[in-house]
């Protein structure tokens, strides 16, 4: 009787582990790419990073060097750690959101999907 229990909750075991990795991946997707994207919080010139949805908002103070390759580097750690497609948009850091129906309220705009970037007016 010992043996059929313990095989049981051997089978319980092996068969619950891929819950509790379902379990993970059932995160929000900010807080995925929130902590895909901790290091902007080291680069002097962000001011604030939110997270919409599958959107990244990146509040700029100045603009560094490398601005376009921040951006650009920001949305594929994004895309690839939520596992689909994602924009990044930068803003001057007193812009706190972007504006409805104003076309070109941002700096600039990345897209990009886990494989490549799909878009970028960032120079």
């Amino acid at each position: 009787m010992n043996r059929k229990a313990g095989m049981v909750v051997a089978l319980m075991l092996i068969f619950g582990l891929p819950v509790n990795a379902e379990a993970q991946e059932k995160r929000p997707p900010w807080r995925i790419m929130a902590e895909a994207l901790t290091y902007l919080h080291g680069v002097p010139e962000v001011a604030w990073v939110k997270f919409e949805d599958h959107k990244v908002l990146i509040g700029w103070r100045g603009m560094p060097r490398k601005f376009a390759r921040i951006n650009k580097t920001a949305a594929r750690n994004a895309a690839h750690a939520l596992h689909s497609e994602v924009t990044v948009y930068s803003l001057p850091a007193e812009q706190t959101s972007l504006k409805e129906g104003e076309e070109e309220s941002y700096l600039c705009k990345t897209v990009a999907n886990p494989h490549e970037i799909v878009e970028s007016n960032c120079r």
